[in-house]
């Protein structure tokens, strides 16, 4: 009797051990099948996009912030801390311990190559903004117009386009069901500079920037111009970067964005070339001179849908930037972009 008693309790402990061996595995592969549905999920929530109710209060939107001459990476920082909206101007800025507290997996953040500021303060931690019940978003080469609840259809997108079943030339649309409007779009600028959060002590940076003696700052000057299927834009800016260390299993250096007194002026003349607009060439000249994160101007810029009206190029004349750091001698770095 003990000996059948005995084989029973060892069976039900071998059989118990084994369910919830089984549900481990049910529940891990349940989780691996839910990841990108909870990913979407979040992406969708309106806490963590801005959302816009039409293009007109969209436009109103950029347009207070460009009038008023906010500090756009300051307007950043603060809806991080006041609101949990991780922007991506917000994140391409911050070092990976920062975002490792807010849950942000660097890997997984979308990469766009604007240097227009504004557009990255527009687009959350999956590069999305929502107006008008639709949701866009840019990773890559791609815009995505889609409805929500519809994200999903993004990666079927993506592995047939990888595939070769699906072709789009740069500069072309495709409306890949009721739900989902696909751009693969024609802009050329690259922020992987920008982006490195993991450089070496001794990397020296790229070409384009203008460094200040000891290295240890530069300056970042661009003229930038971008169309995005629901905004475009052209425009100057100046900022300085630093080089930063901080502790993140290690050592690790990146250059982040400090304030210093940033200066640029222009003399452009530039064209609007209409989409379902008229096409006009106008003059902008300006400047700007501050201690600030960045010296920016947006000369012209333009939302709506289908599409924005306009996309942008500039056709002749100059912009000059110089950035001042008063602990290095010389002092004053500058450069100047003929067009």
């Amino acid at each position: 009797m003990k000996k059948i008693v005995t084989l029973v309790l060892i069976s039900a402990f071998i059989f118990a051990c084994s369910k919830d061996d089984m549900v481990e595995e049910v529940q891990q592969d349940t989780d691996s099948l839910t990841q990108t549905e909870a990913r979407n999920a979040e992406a969708e929530s309106p806490a963590e996009i801005l959302d816009f109710a039409s293009f007109d209060e969209l436009e109103n939107f950029i347009r207070e912030l460009q009038d008023s001459d906010t500090d756009l990476l300051d307007e950043a920082i603060s809806r991080s801390a006041e609101t949990g909206y991780q922007s991506l101007l917000y994140i391409y800025d911050a070092d990976l311990a920062t975002l490792d507290e807010k849950g942000i997996d660097m890997e997984k953040v979308p990469v766009v190559h604007s240097y227009d500021d504004m557009l990255h303060l527009l687009l959350n931690q999956n590069g999305e903004i929502k107006v008008a019940n639709q949701i866009f978003r840019i990773d890559g080469e791609f815009v995505f117009q889609y409805e929500q609840g519809a994200s999903d259809q993004i990666s079927s997108f993506l592995d047939n386009y990888n595939t070769g079943e699906i072709r789009l030339e740069k500069g072309e649309s495709q409306q890949i069901s009721e739900e989902l409007l696909v751009y693969r779009h024609n802009n050329d600028e690259d922020i992987t500079g920008d982006l490195d959060k993991e450089a070496t002590e001794n990397q020296k940076g790229v070409t384009a920037y203008d460094y200040f003696s000891g290295g240890q700052y530069r300056m970042r000057s661009r003229q930038f111009n971008g169309f995005w299927l629901f905004y475009s834009n052209v425009g100057f800016s100046t900022k300085v970067q630093k080089r930063k260390r901080y502790w993140f299993f290690g050592w690790r250096y990146y250059w982040g964005t400090v304030k210093k007194y940033n200066r640029l002026n222009y003399n452009v003349v530039y064209t609007a070339h209409g989409t379902w607009a008229i096409t006009y060439t106008a003059e902008a000249q300006g400047a700007k001179d501050c201690f600030c994160n960045i010296a920016r101007r947006t000369i012209d810029w333009s939302v709506g849908v289908p599409v924005a009206p306009y996309y942008y190029s500039v056709d002749s004349g100059q912009s000059n930037h110089w950035a001042h750091e008063f602990s290095v001698t010389p002092n004053t770095v500058n450069r100047t972009f003929n067009y």
